[in-house]
C-alpha cells in the first residue's frame, strides 16, 4: 500500500487534460480502485471504481457522481467521481483522503472504506469549497477596485485602494464618500446571492461598525471559467494592474500595504495569495470571463427584498440572525442596475 507521501508525489505529477471529456486516470494501486485525474480547469478528480456509493453527508453527496466511463480497447469503467476545486495547495488534502481510503481497505471493500472515510471527506470538501468561494470573491472585488483605480484622478488612487475593506472581516466591501458597496460574486447565470443579514442590503445609518451611508450599491458579478485569452482575467493579472496604477500615479508607497491586504483575504478559510511568490501557482492562474457586472441601487422601491422593518416587526426574531437568498432580475428600471465594471466604478466615484 502506497504511503501518503508517495500518493502526494503522484498527485503533484498528474497533468490537466488537454481535451474536454477525456481523462488519463492514474491509479494508486495495481487493483485500480482509487484513481486520480485532472480536468481542463485543473480540478483534481478522484475516481472510486465500482457500484454507486451512497453518501450520508449532503456535502459529499453533491460532489459525488456515478457514471459509466468509456475506455479505449477495454470494457467501460463504472466509477464514482469526486471532483475537488482547482486549488493546487490542497493537493495534500486529496492525498490524505486517498491514503485513508486505502488504509480502510478500499482495494478489498470500497463501500466500507468510503463509509468509514466519509467524515474526513466531508471536512475536506467544506474547506475546499470555502477557499474556492474566497477566490471568486477576491476576483470580483479586484475587478471593481481595478476599474475605480483607473477612473480616479492620480491623487485619489491611493485613497481608492484604501477604501477597499473586503480583505478582512468587515461589514462592507467598499466605502467611498458616503457610498457603500456590497459585492457578491457567483458562477450562476443570474444575480442570485446569499445575504448574511439585512445590513448587507440597506444603507447604514452609522451603526454595526459601518460608516453612515447616503446610498448602497449591491454589486453582482457573474464569472465563468475560461481559457487564457485577451478577454480573460486572473488574480495575478488584476493585482499587477492595480500595483502598476499605484506606481505610475505617485502612490507607490501604498503598494506594500495593498499586497499585505491581498495576502490576508480569505485567510480564515485557508485561502491566501502572496503576489510575490504565488503568481504562477494554481488556482490563482485560473482564467475567468465576466458574464455580467451589475450595480443595484438598493434604495429603489423596485428592488423587492426583505427589509429591516419587515424583520423588526417580528419582535421574537433577532434582526442580525436573518440570512436569505436574493434573486435580482437583470433589469429593474432604465437606470437600475448599472451595467459594466467601469460604469459601476464611475457611479461609486460620482464621475
Amino acid at each position: 500500500m502506497p504511503s501518503y507521501e508517495e500518493i502526494l508525489t503522484e498527485i503533484d505529477a498528474v497533468p490537466a487534460t488537454a481535451v474536454g471529456g477525456v481523462r488519463d486516470i492514474h491509479w494508486t494501486t495495481p487493483d485500480k480502485v482509487i484513481g486520480i485525474a485532472r480536468d481542463q480547469a485543473g480540478r483534481l478528480e478522484l475516481f472510486l471504481a465500482g457500484a454507486e456509493l451512497k453518501a450520508a453527508s449532503r456535502t459529499v453527496r453533491e460532489s459525488l457522481e456515478h457514471h459509466e466511463w468509456h475506455r479505449k480497447a477495454s470494457a467501460p469503467l463504472h466509477a464514482n467521481r469526486l471532483v475537488l476545486p482547482a486549488l493546487g495547495h490542497f493537493d495534500p488534502v486529496a492525498a490524505f483522503i486517498c491514503a485513508n481510503l486505502l488504509r480502510n481497505g478500499a482495494d478489498e471493500d470500497v463501500e466500507h472504506a468510503f463509509r468509514v472515510t466519509e467524515p474526513i471527506i466531508e471536512l475536506a470538501i467544506e474547506r475546499l469549497l470555502l477557499s474556492e468561494t474566497a477566490l471568486l470573491g477576491l476576483l470580483g472585488e479586484l475587478l471593481l477596485l481595478n476599474s475605480m483605480c483607473h477612473l480616479a484622478q492620480p491623487y485619489q488612487v491611493g485613497s481608492v485602494v484604501l477604501s477597499w475593506d473586503g480583505w478582512r472581516r468587515s461589514s462592507r466591501d467598499f466605502h467611498w464618500n458616503g457610498t457603500g458597496v456590497e459585492l457578491k460574486t457567483t458562477t450562476r447565470s443570474t444575480s442570485s446571492h446569499m445575504v448574511q443579514g439585512v445590513h448587507q442590503i440597506e444603507p447604514s445609518e452609522g451603526e454595526d461598525g459601518i460608516s453612515a451611508e447616503n446610498r448602497l450599491l449591491l454589486v453582482s458579478v457573474g464569472l465563468q471559467r475560461a481559457s487564457e485569452g485577451l478577454n480573460s482575467i486572473s488574480v495575478p493579472d488584476l493585482v499587477q494592474r492595480i500595483v502598476n496604477r499605484l506606481e505610475i500615479t505617485g502612490n507607490a508607497s501604498e503598494v506594500p500595504e495593498f499586497l499585505t491586504r491581498i495576502s490576508r483575504y480569505g485567510s480564515e478559510s485557508g485561502f491566501g495569495y502572496d503576489h510575490t511568490s504565488m503568481q504562477h501557482d494554481a488556482p490563482f492562474t485560473s482564467n475567468f470571463t465576466v458574464a455580467f457586472f451589475r450595480g443595484y441601487d438598493m434604495a429603489d422601491p423596485g428592488v423587492e427584498i426583505l427589509r429591516r422593518d419587515d424583520v423588526a416587526r417580528r419582535h421574537h426574531v433577532e434582526i442580525h440572525s436573518v440570512a436569505f437568498r436574493v434573486n435580482l432580475p437583470a433589469s429593474i428600471s432604465g437606470t437600475n442596475p448599472i451595467n459594466g465594471a467601469n460604469q459601476v466604478a464611475a457611479s461609486v466615484l460620482e464621475i
